[in-house]
């Protein structure tokens, strides 16, 4: 063993005698690792043979970590093994009870495992969540009598009957099992005591920009007006709910790289691509409305300030375990389209991903918490002062969030931060990328669409019958899609075709063959063309219709019915943000949207237009045809009079 691998000890803390002991044990220890011999170190240092072995005896020993115990051996009057009790030893204090109780418990083992397994809750000793010392120690008493255990024994015998020696016994077992003990007090230390502090630190060195990206959502504190119009044509005030902002920080820089707002009641799989898209499409900054609300012009998003890194993405984003970050797109969107690896981190443990909780603490302080529409971080919080007469009073609106949440992580770029010495985000990024030459891996110009972003891939077959006449087509979330195409294709009926959805817009599907091949835009049948819809509204209509809530004829716009619908429900809180939401997806235009399907809703929307006049033709036919029979019959009266 080389006593140079020795733990040390810090020698100026020791008092000058206790020092010169230490110093004098600790040369006689190393002049016998040198070989010299046991009668020259005598001369040296005075410590006779004997003591010479018994130190480095106590050096080479392990203390409870497992660890050699070295040269913290030599302190005088240090202990470094477990007192144990001698009781063949005449000079014994009757009195004193030092080593007893684990003597004690060396000879009732079954008593020593039930009081670790009431202290930490195993096998379901007790069905008391939290057992406190007192009513353990009651239980070691009844076991102890149950040993049989007298009155004159040991521990019953003692003023306390053992209390204080159980108490610091278990006191020893917290020490030891720490994870355990922190379940004593409650899942979120016992949480922390499991994932953090041990093993690899969470934050290695990330030097590059996008070389690791936090993902995370939190809802917004307070309340917010909106004007919506009702199926009569009147405009009313409601009042939008708590609803959710998704962000993604960039650890290196700390720059917000994008964001994007949820009404959901709880975020979904889209919400988490519309966050992503954002983050890596180049961001525009609003049209302000709100008088004395300016972007800093220090501040901005990467992509507005650096133009040679638009359309960035990421290597590793962390998220939580939330249910919509296993959905099957977002897996497929974030590995096959951005090209990320994904870094679930462990159930309910936000410090894993500390940055971005910072910053939703800084966008809470520093913003909605000064708003007077403010709901507080709790009901109690002082500054919740009834916040949906003051929305609705001072004209809070919910496009005031929007340009207000634009603003502040506008300007978050551009602040300095103390977690990177006192730089901006956008300093810091601009000298790892100009200094350091580090920059960004880009999106390839073939994938820079906005609808892949939102993309899922489905399996349909297509549907259709020689015998009875139906021309070929498939469904999808209960409504029926064809093309020309496909309606003179009857040789895939029964084939499986793979279908690129869109879930922001359902109005076409992109289909291709089993082979690969594409085959073309498929368009929604009837007026489910009309109105962009995303997935989750086709869901709630359907969900409707089925329950007989909605009734939908031919005629119908689906997505103005269930507008209707949503309306009619007053007393229902949560339709206003549902309305406000399927309002912003009806409005849906992305950007250079593919010639193929903008040709598709075009034809769709000059079919329904045909129908429409079709109709009021055949309507005013009837009208006209009323009115001759009404004439023929009165002429026919005054005839006959």
């Amino acid at each position: 063993m080389n006593p140079e691998l020795w733990p040390t000890v810090d020698e100026s803390t020791l008092e000058n005698s206790v020092r010169l002991i230490y110093i004098n044990r600790k040369k006689a220890v190393m002049m016998y690792f040198k070989r010299v011999s046991l009668e020259e170190i005598k001369q040296e240092t005075g410590i006779v043979r004997q003591n010479v072995r018994r130190f480095i005896k106590r050096c080479m020993q392990y203390d409870q970590t497992g660890e050699v115990w070295g040269f913290r051996a030599l302190i005088p009057q240090k202990n470094v093994n477990e007192y144990q009790l001698d009781v063949f030893n005449r000079n014994q204090k009757n009195g004193r009870k030092t080593g007893e109780f684990n003597r004690f418990l060396d000879r009732y083992p079954d008593i020593k495992d039930l009081l670790e397994d009431l202290f930490l809750g195993r096998k379901r000793r007790s069905l008391e969540p939290v057992m406190k010392v007192k009513y353990i120690h009651k239980r070691f008493i009844e076991e102890c009598r149950k040993k049989g255990v007298t009155q004159a024994d040991y521990p019953l015998n003692t003023e306390w009957m053992g209390y204080k020696a159980v108490q610091r016994y278990l006191r020893r077992i917290s020490y030891e099992d720490f994870c355990r003990s922190t379940k004593r007090f409650g899942d979120d230390a016992s949480q922390k005591a499991r994932h953090v502090g041990e093993g690899q630190q969470n934050q290695i060195s990330n030097l590059f920009p996008f070389q690791k990206v936090q993902f995370d959502a939190h809802r917004i504190d307070g309340f917010f007006a909106v004007e919506l119009t009702t199926p009569e044509g009147d405009t009313v005030t409601r009042i939008l709910r708590r609803f959710w902002i998704l962000t993604i920080i960039d650890v290196a820089t700390r720059n917000i790289l994008g964001y994007s707002i949820s009404l959901n009641q709880e975020y979904s799989a889209s919400d988490v691509m519309h966050c992503a898209r954002n983050a890596v499409i180049p961001h525009k900054q609003l049209e302000l409305t709100i008088p004395g609300l300016t972007y800093h012009p220090v501040g901005g998003f990467p992509s507005e300030k650096f133009p040679e890194i638009a359309w960035s993405v990421w290597d590793i984003i962390c998220l939580d375990n939330a249910k919509s970050h296993y959905a099957q797109m977002v897996k497929d969107r974030l590995e096959n389209l951005i090209g990320c690896f994904m870094n679930l981190g462990p159930v309910a443990l936000p410090m894993r991903r500390g940055i971005i909780e910072r910053f939703f603490k800084t966008l809470e302080e520093n913003g909605f918490h000064r708003l007077p529409n403010t709901t507080g971080s709790e009901p109690k919080d002082p500054r919740r002062k009834d916040p949906e007469q003051q929305a609705i009073q001072l004209n809070i609106t919910y496009e005031h969030l929007k340009q207000l949440i634009d603003v502040l992580i506008s300007n978050y770029n551009g602040t300095p931060h103390g977690g990177i010495y006192h730089q901006t985000p956008l300093e810091l990024l601009e000298k790892r990328m100009k200094v350091s030459g580090l920059t960004p891996r880009l999106l390839e110009e073939e994938k820079r669409s906005e609808i892949l972003f939102m993309q899922t891939i489905q399996k349909r077959t297509v549907r259709g019958s020689l015998k009875s006449g139906k021309k070929p087509y498939i469904q999808y979330e209960g409504v029926p899609y064809r093309s020309d195409q496909l309606a003179n294709a009857a040789y895939l009926l029964n084939t499986e075709l793979l279908l690129h959805v869109n879930v922001d817009d359902l109005r076409t599907l992109k289909a291709y063959l089993p082979d690969g091949s594409e085959f073309g835009y498929l368009t929604a049948s009837g007026r489910w063309s009309l109105t962009a819809h995303s997935l989750q509204t086709r869901k709630s209509i359907n969900s409707l219709v089925k329950n007989k809530v909605l009734h939908l004829t031919t005629w119908d716009d689906p997505i103005f019915v269930y507008t209707n619908y949503l309306m009619s429900q007053k007393k229902s809180k949560k339709m206003v943000n549902k309305q406000v939401r399927v309002n912003e997806e009806s409005t849906y235009k992305p950007d250079n949207p593919p010639a193929e399907q903008t040709k598709a809703l075009e034809e769709a929307s000059f079919q329904n237009e045909l129908l429409d006049k079709a109709r009021e033709d055949q309507i005013n036919r009837d009208k006209l045809n009323e009115m001759e029979n009404y004439e023929r019959m009165l002429k026919q009266f005054k005839t006959k009079m």
